[in-house]
């Protein structure tokens, strides 16, 4: 193919790579300042982890999970087979290095205090960037505001809370601390051992995350987006420019890309020269028929790292995380403890199973996004590493990539999510 001109390249779209929550809500973005935009993903629209998620807008998680309180559990939690956090045994040579960074992080002063910097404005505008999608896409119907209620077990869990609920109240974040009989109030059926809560009333969930997408996406070739199936096999470059995306049979001529897809986003920024050291956070849900649920909003004890989430198929258990190399085969064995914490927090809710599923959330090692301009190259921009926060960042990310792209800088907090930290 001949070398394209400057001409033909500022007629090409953005192309997107990864058609899931991030990809969708960026192209959406992008559509809206002017551009025009091809999605481009290997499987249909949302099918991956953007299928599976809990559902919940966690625009008041506020402290990046990379950081001292949480390698100090990391022990204690691996000890325990029925944890929230496991790691696959043949995986662990592959992990080693992502664990050592992770650690170094987590132990790193000024790395989590630019986490904490970055995680106040960065959901300030999710929160005001889901408003706004959820009207301009007419997603009222698949998303309920009844609030959120986070639950535990003992007062001293209750004490670890404490610095988050600093930083919410800081932010403006509206929550209430309740005892265990108002917890059973806002959510009946749950269980007597359940000694504290706290309830956000402006909580807001999802009923159907795999609609989400696919409505955005309907939303955007709707008004003249392109989606493309095909797996990417390189890039054509000139000079710091990508001018086209390759494909196993073709290619597509590019103005710019985005790289927003998931754990796979590792082996994309490679052929463009530099790292992005993602794991798969690997999370299991159970979707349970809805018998004696009722309650309306999420519901999650955070020691056990889940949530319990009312959707339109049913009950939805969603969490924990298990460590693993790419393409492991899923230890169901987490899918069926799902089962077991429900019981044990709604000893009488769900009836039978009607579905199970696993997901990879793109994890990098300091647990902060990658959300900005790729090093080195002049048109390609990172959208991925959301880890547990994909749903909540997703419209967040679409919005400063399109600023980026009108050439307006990102806040000075939010180059901790600088994608070329990592080298």
């Amino acid at each position: 193919m001949s070398e394209q001109s400057n001409d033909s390249v500022t007629s090409s779209p953005v192309i997107i790579i990864g058609a899931g929550i991030v990809g969708a809500a960026t192209a959406r973005s992008l559509q809206r300042a002017g551009h025009k935009v091809t999605l481009l993903d290997s499987a249909e629209p949302g099918n991956a982890t953007s299928f599976g998620n809990a559902g919940f807008l966690s625009v008041d998680s506020l402290i990046p999970l990379a950081r001292p309180a949480t390698l100090k559990k990391v022990p204690q939690m691996l000890m325990d087979r029925d944890g929230p956090l496991t790691v696959h045994p043949p995986s662990l040579p592959w992990l080693l290095p992502w664990m050592a960074r992770f650690a170094l992080a987590s132990l790193s002063t000024a790395e989590v205090q630019k986490g904490k910097e970055m995680f106040r404005p960065l959901m300030l505008e999710a929160d005001i960037a889901w408003k706004a999608e959820i009207q301009a896409s007419g997603l009222g119907e698949l998303f309920r505001t009844r609030g959120a209620l986070y639950v535990y077990e003992s007062e001293a869990s209750f004490q670890g809370t404490d610095e988050m609920r600093g930083l919410q109240s800081g932010k403006g974040t509206e929550f209430e601390i309740v005892d265990g009989n108002r917890a059973r109030e806002l959510a009946p059926g749950l269980s007597r051992t359940i000694v504290r809560g706290i309830h956000y009333p402006n909580g807001t969930h999802t009923i159907d995350p795999h609609k989400v997408v696919s409505t955005l996406v309907e939303r955007f070739t709707a008004e003249g987006g392109s989606v493309v199936r095909g797996r990417v096999r390189g890039f054509r470059r000139d000079g710091n420019r990508v001018t086209a995306v390759q494909l196993t049979d073709s290619e597509l001529p590019a103005s710019a890309v985005m790289i927003a897809a998931g754990r796979a986003s590792g082996e994309l920024t490679r052929l463009l020269g530099f790292n992005a050291p993602l794991v798969a956070e690997r999370g299991y849900h159970v979707m349970m028929a809805s018998d004696n649920v009722q309650f309306d909003l999420p519901v999650s004890p955070p020691d056990r790292g889940l949530f319990f989430t009312p959707m339109a198929e049913g009950l939805r258990i969603a969490g924990t995380v298990e460590l693993a190399a790419p393409h492991q085969p899923p230890s169901w064995h987490r899918a069926d403890l799902l089962k077991k914490h429900l019981k044990d927090i709604f000893p009488e809710v769900g009836g039978v199973e009607q579905s199970r599923w696993i997901g990879e959330r793109p994890t990098l090692p300091d647990y902060r996004p990658a959300i900005g301009r790729a090093p080195r190259l002049a048109n390609v921009y990172c959208g991925y590493g959301h880890q547990h926060l994909g749903l909540t960042l997703a419209t967040a990310t679409g919005r400063l990539i399109a600023r980026l792209m009108e050439g307006e800088q990102l806040p000075s907090a939010l180059r901790a999510c600088d994608p070329g930290r990592f080298g």
